[in-house]
């Protein structure tokens, strides 16, 4: 047994955060990555057994990080709180 399967388990999402830029530009990046979990053949095969998805910080300060402010890079764009990616 892995050490984190002792504490996890399933693996633990993998969310990442975006800032730094301007939000059409973050707007973009979440699209790229959305692109790449559904083209890229290992991206595919993580997102298919791992649940990633993409915020801008921005949202997150403004509405808290269980809001639905995360969009999962595979399936449904539709936004959600990152409990339910």
């Amino acid at each position: 047994m892995l050490a984190w399967q002792r504490t996890y388990p399933r693996f633990p999402r993998i969310l990442f955060i975006l800032t730094g830029a301007p939000r059409p530009t973050l707007t973009h990046r979440i699209t790229d990555l959305r692109h790449m979990a559904a083209t890229h053949d290992l991206v595919r095969q993580l997102a298919a057994h791992v649940s990633l998805g993409a915020a801008i910080l921005e949202d997150i300060e403004a509405h808290g990080p269980h809001a639905k402010v995360w969009t999962p890079l595979a399936g449904d764009a539709e936004p959600r709180g990152w409990t339910q990616l």
